[in-house]
C-alpha cells in the first residue's frame, strides 16, 4: 500500500556535485540542493536570494572582450579603508566608492594577473617578477598618494656564474676592520659590474673573508666593505687568499627577475621567489624592512631559505598565519621555528597538492587556497593530532562549482550577518559562495550569475566589490559594482525622488538603450528602456530601482526515505503538499506555480504587496521517478526560505 511521509529539510550545504545524485549514505544528501543559483546559504539553514549589484563607476571601456582589472583592499586605519583597482598602467582609488585618486604605475594590463602585495600602516608594498619592488604610500589625505620604487639598502647575493675556483685573491689594507673599505686584486679577471651590491667570500683551508662588493674597477679589482675580519687559522692577517670563491650578484635584477611574492612576518619583510631563484624566500633585517643584509649571520640579519626538494616548487605565495606558510606549484611548506633566525630557520614540507597562482585567503583559523588542478579549494589547517598541516578539501561536493577560478576573497562575519563568506570568482564568469562556520559544522556552496562576466571580487572590510564586463550596446564596459542587501537587481542605480515624480535620471550613460527591470516604491512595475541617461515611469514615484534582472532557483535533491519495505529512492512517488516557511518573501514559483502574494479583502488593490512571514503550502498530484522540486523567482523582490516539508507517497 501507498505510505505518506514528511520529509524536511533546511538546505544547510547548498548547491552539491549532481555525481551525489546517488550517493544516499552521505548526510550532505539530505541538507542540500541539487541546484542553488543565485541565492546565499545561510548558517542557521535555509537560503536567501542574494545582495544585487550597485553600479560604482565605470572603470575602463574596451572594444573587445577580455580587458583585465585587479582590485586590493587598503586599511589606513579602521575608519579609513580604500578600494584600489588596477587597470593598464594605472591604479584608481575608491574610498566608500566615490574615485579618490589616480595614481600612474608600470603595469601593463598583461601584467595584473602576475602582482602580489602587502601592507603595514600607511605603506603597501607591490611586486611583479618583471619589476622593481615598488611602494604605494597614503599620504596626509585621502587623495594624496605616492608610487616609488624602492631603493633597498643591500639585497641578498647569490653566485650565479660559480665559476671562480682555484684563483688568488691579495687583499688591501684594514682588511681586520668590520664595515671598512678595502681593495681585492683577483688573479683573473672575475669581477662584473652586476656583482656591485653583491657578496665576495673567499677560502681556502682555514683563511676566510666575506665583505660586500661596492664598486668594481676592473675585472680583476673590485672595493669591498668588510663584513667578517680576513684571518688565517692561527688568527692571524693574511694577505693573500688562494683556493675557492663566492662572488655573489644581487640577487634581483632586470636580467635575474624581482620577487613575485610578498608578505610581513615576525618584524621582517619577506619576499619569495624570483625568475632566476624560484625557489628562495628571502627575510629582511629585523624592523629594517629593506635591508637585506647577510652580514655574518647574526640572528637579526636577513634570511635566505632555498626549498630544496625532489622536485621544481616554484614559490607561488607566503602567508603569515601560525607559522609562515609558503605555498607552491609542488607543496604546501612552512617554517616551523618559533622565532626565525638565519641559523636556526629551516623549511618543513606540510602536503603535496600544489596551488595556482590565486591569493590565499584565510578565514576560521586555516588558509583556504586553490590547488594546482584548479578543482578543488583546499584548508591548509594545522592539526594537532597530526603535528602537522593538512590540506582537506572544502569543495569536494560541489567541484562542479569551479571553473578556472581567477580570483577570491573572504567576508567575515559582520553586524548584519553572522556567516563568513568566501567569494570565487570563475574563469566563465560566475562565482562561487562558499558559506562556513567550522564549528558549526555549516558548509554550503551555491552558484552566482550575472547579465555579464564577473573578472574579480575583493572585499573592504565589511564592504564586497566586484568587477563587472558587461555588453553595453556594442562595446564591452568593466565597471565596478558593490553587493547591496537593499537592492535585487544587478549594475543597479537606485534614486530617490522629492517631489513623487514619474522621470528617473542620472543613469549611467553605458546603460543608454538598455531595458531594465524597474522597482517603484517596493512594487514591481514595467520595464523601461533608458535614453540619454534617464527613463520615464507610468505613474509618479519617490523610491526608484532600476537595473538588470537574474533569476532565482533552488532545486531540491531526488527524494529518498526509508520505508519498511526499503528505501524510495528509485521507485515511483507522488508529492502529495509542498509545505515552504518563508520569511518577508513574495514572488515564489514552486514547479512553475505562482504563490498568491495577497488574499481577497479590503484595501488590497492599488497597493504595494507586504512581504509575507509563515507558512506557505500547495497540494500537487502526479507520480514521478525523482520527485524533485523547484522553486525560483523570476522578478525582483525578497525570498528567504527557512525550510521546506514535503508530504509524499511511494
Amino acid at each position: 500500500m501507498p505510505r505518506a511521509i514528511k520529509l524536511q529539510t533546511t538546505f544547510n550545504s547548498g548547491e552539491l556535485d549532481p555525481r551525489l545524485a546517488a550517493r544516499t549514505d552521505v548526510k550532505q544528501y539530505y541538507q542540500g540542493a541539487a541546484e542553488a543559483l543565485n541565492v546565499i546559504s545561510m548558517p542557521q539553514g535555509g537560503m536567501k536570494r542574494r545582495p544585487g549589484l550597485a553600479y560604482k563607476d565605470g572603470v575602463l571601456s574596451s572594444g573587445s572582450a577580455g580587458s583585465s582589472v585587479r582590485m586590493a583592499s587598503f586599511s589606513f586605519n579602521t575608519e579609513q579603508t580604500y578600494l584600489l583597482v588596477f587597470t593598464n598602467l594605472q591604479i584608481e582609488i575608491y574610498m566608500d566608492g566615490v574615485s579618490q585618486a589616480t595614481v600612474t604605475t608600470p603595469y601593463t594590463s598583461a601584467d595584473l594577473d602576475e602582482i602580489n602585495w602587502t601592507q603595514s600602516a600607511d605603506t603597501m608594498i607591490i611586486v611583479h617578477e618583471d619589476y622593481t619592488p615598488a611602494t604605494l604610500t597614503r599620504g596626509s589625505s585621502h587623495t594624496s598618494w605616492t608610487w616609488a620604487g624602492i631603493t633597498f639598502k643591500n639585497q641578498p647575493a647569490f653566485d650565479f656564474d660559480d665559476n671562480y675556483a682555484a684563483l688568488t685573491f691579495t687583499l688591501g689594507s684594514n682588511r681586520h676592520k668590520m664595515h671598512q673599505s678595502i681593495t681585492v686584486t683577483a688573479s683573473a679577471s672575475v669581477f662584473l659590474a652586476k656583482h656591485v651590491g653583491g657578496i665576495f667570500d673567499a677560502w681556502a683551508g682555514g683563511e676566510r673573508g666575506v665583505g660586500r662588493i661596492t664598486a668594481v674597477t676592473s675585472g680583476t679589482v673590485a672595493t669591498i666593505k668588510v663584513l667578517d675580519t680576513w684571518l688565517d687559522g692561527n688568527g692571524d692577517e693574511d694577505d693573500v687568499l688562494a683556493g675557492d670563491a663566492y662572488i655573489g650578484e644581487p640577487v634581483w635584477s632586470s636580467t635575474k627577475g624581482y620577487p613575485k611574492t610578498v608578505t610581513f612576518y615576525q618584524g621582517r619583510l619577506w619576499f619569495g621567489g624570483s625568475t632566476k631563484r624560484p625557489q628562495t624566500v628571502w627575510g629582511s633585517v629585523t624592523n629594517d624592512f629593506y635591508n637585506f643584509d647577510q652580514g655574518s649571520g647574526l640572528d637579526d640579519e636577513s634570511v635566505a631559505l632555498t626549498l630544496d626538494t625532489d622536485q621544481v616548487n616554484a614559490i607561488t605565495a607566503l602567508f603569515s598565519a601560525r607559522h609562515l606558510q609558503i605555498f607552491t606549484t609542488g607543496g604546501e611548506f612552512m617554517i616551523p621555528n618559533e622565532v626565525i633566525t638565519p641559523e636556526k630557520a629551516s623549511v618543513k614540507r606540510q602536503t603535496m597538492y600544489g596551488s595556482g597562482k590565486v591569493r590565499p585567503k584565510n578565514i576560521d583559523g586555516s588558509t583556504l587556497f586553490l590547488d594546482r588542478t584548479g578543482k578543488s579549494i583546499r584548508e591548509f589547517v594545522f592539526t594537532y593530532s597530526e603535528d602537522a598541516y593538512t590540506s582537506a578539501s572544502t569543495s569536494i561536493l560541489a567541484s562542479h562549482l569551479l571553473n578556472d577560478p581567477v580570483d577570491m576573497d573572504i567576508l567575515r562575519g559582520t553586524s548584519q550577518d553572522d556567516a563568513n563568506y568566501f567569494y570565487l570568482v570563475n574563469g566563465d564568469g560566475t562565482v562561487a559562495v562558499y558559506n562556513m562556520l567550522r564549528n558549526q559544522e555549516v558548509s554550503g556552496w551555491t552558484k552566482w550569475t550575472t547579465n555579464g562576466t564577473v573578472t574579480g571580487v575583493c572585499v573592504v572590510v565589511d564592504e564586497v566589490y566586484m568587477t563587472v564586463e558587461r555588453h553595453m550596446g556594442s562595446t564591452y564596459q568593466t565597471q565596478l559594482e558593490q553587493l547591496d542587501a537593499a537592492t535585487f537587481t544587478d549594475s543597479n542605480v537606485t534614486k530617490t525622488l522629492s517631489p513623487a515624480g514619474v522621470t528617473v535620471s542620472g543613469i549611467p550613460a553605458t546603460m543608454n538603450g538598455e531595458t531594465l527591470r524597474v522597482k517603484a516604491d517596493g512594487a514591481v512595475v514595467a520595464d523601461a528602456v533608458t535614453t540619454a541617461g534617464s527613463l520615464t515611469l507610468a505613474a509618479a514615484a519617490t523610491s526608484v530601482e532600476v537595473g538588470m534582472n537574474y533569476d532565482v532557483r533552488i532545486k531540491t535533491m531526488p527524494l529518498n526515505m526509508d520505508f519498511q519495505n526499503g528505501p524510495i529512492l528509485t521507485r515511483k512517488k507522488r508529492i502529495v503538499r509542498i509545505v515552504l516557511d518563508v520569511y518577508e518573501s513574495l514572488g515564489i514559483y514552486v514547479d512553475d506555480e505562482l504563490l498568491a502574494d495577497r488574499l481577497f479583502g479590503t484595501g488590497v488593490l492599488d497597493t504595494t504587496p507586504l512581504p509575507f512571514t509563515g507558512i506557505k503550502d500547495i497540494h500537487k498530484m502526479g507520480w514521478t521517478d525523482l520527485a524533485q522540486v523547484t522553486i525560483k523567482q523570476t522578478d525582483p523582490l525578497p525570498l528567504m526560505l527557512l525550510g521546506l516539508s514535503l508530504e509524499v507517497e511511494a
